[in-house]
């Protein structure tokens, strides 16, 4: 199977650059604007300069001129180099800002490019047809797939350096870039499109891409339970549906309900390899975390499925079903709350003796039973 590398290899003549290009200079353009409002003119001229000596150079380089491109890097240097850190450190951010969002655009393309191919041979129908052209019987790899198991590790290590904000507006400008895509687009809605990307882009300037401040292991786990919130969650469920429709065409079965083809694993709050800060209790809160988390998406779901399944009639095995989970979760509250007032008795025996003497009951009698001997 080729490199993952190979989806960003957009040097074949069959594919067509150009929507590519025309996202690439509407982002460039976009944060031109901004730039010119923000740091002024003549800072913008030294950026736009040290980008045009960087590209001039690389293509001359491309083209085997060695010495004129080697002089334009020195030139390049040199305007660095005489720069102040109050000009250096914009021009740092306004290059990685124009970086990130080729980047956006690339991926954009890439994912425009497979739609519009039809076919991905990286794709579980394109494998699983290769499998049985090369004589694996269907049977075979309903098992295999069945039973296999992939489990993914997430660890707390801080080695995603863009902070949330930056990363909720990357995926919102790409989320704008692909309905800026649809044809159907009328004039006014294509620039509401574009006075959106204005506005990310804009923020996205006047955000802080560092953290100010060391993560703490929780905070850590709070950057690995929100990869699973943004991403993981709604991925992972959409490829096991890939998966299973693959497999049902392929072997005439899908993937049954119970299986598990993918399982994660998680260190956060409780890697203490060297790390001093991460205790019993930073492990108790994030786990407390986490099942919350797990708990919240859950009750989005099912908040979902209220608005989906509504049905008034159903058959009598659903009927059953339905009858018997109330059932029990009734017994089960009925049997927790048993058990929180026998440990609320023993936790606090005077709260369960009573304060006072019946009414009728003599204070006499009672003294004389107690002393009476036996």
């Amino acid at each position: 199977m080729a490199d993952s590398t190979d989806d960003y290899n957009f040097q074949s003549s069959e594919i067509s650059l150009a929507p590519l290009i025309e996202d690439c200079n509407l982002l460039g353009s976009l944060l031109d604007d901004c730039l010119k409002s923000e740091v002024g003119a003549e800072l913008f001229n030294k950026v736009e300069r040290v980008r045009a000596l960087a590209q001039c150079a690389a293509q001359l380089a491309n083209k085997h001129d060695g010495g004129a491109s080697r002089m334009l890097s020195q030139r390049m240097a040199d305007e660095l180099m005489n720069m102040s850190l109050d000009e250096a450190m914009p021009l740092t951010r306004a290059l990685g800002h124009y970086l990130g969002l080729t980047s956006i655009a690339e991926l954009h393309h890439r994912l425009r490019r497979a739609r519009n191919e039809g076919k991905n041979p990286k794709s579980c129908d394109e494998v699983f047809e290769r499998l049985i052209t090369e004589g694996v019987h269907p049977d075979d790899l309903y098992h295999e797939v069945t039973h296999q198991t992939v489990e993914i590790v997430l660890t707390a290590h801080p080695t995603q350096v863009n902070r949330r904000t930056l990363q909720y507006k990357h995926s919102k400008i790409a989320a704008l870039l692909q309905q800026h895509d649809r044809p159907d687009l009328t004039a006014e809605e294509r620039d509401a499109v574009l006075q959106d990307l204005v506005r990310e882009i804009t923020a996205l300037w006047q955000t802080d891409e560092l953290r100010r401040e060391r993560p703490t292991p929780i905070d850590e786990a709070r950057g690995g339970l929100h990869v699973v919130e943004q991403s993981l969650w709604a991925a992972v469920s959409s490829f096991l549906r890939r998966l299973s429709a693959a497999l049902k065409k392929h072997t005439g079965r899908e993937l049954p309900l119970n299986a598990t083809p993918i399982r994660f694993g998680s260190w956060m709050g409780g890697d203490r390899d060297g790390n001093p800060n991460v205790t019993a209790k930073t492990t108790h809160h994030v786990v407390a975390l986490s099942r919350w988390m797990a708990a919240d998406l859950y009750l989005r779901e099912v908040d979902v499925l209220r608005f989906e399944l509504s049905m008034s009639n159903c058959s009598d095995t659903v009927w059953q079903m339905a009858t018997d989970i109330m059932e029990d979760n009734r017994a089960r509250e009925d049997t927790q709350d048993a058990a929180a007032q026998k440990l609320h008795m023993f936790t606090h025996p005077k709260d369960s003796e009573p304060s006072k003497l019946p009414d009728g009951a003599c204070l006499g009698w009672c003294l004389h039973a107690v002393t009476m001997p036996a």
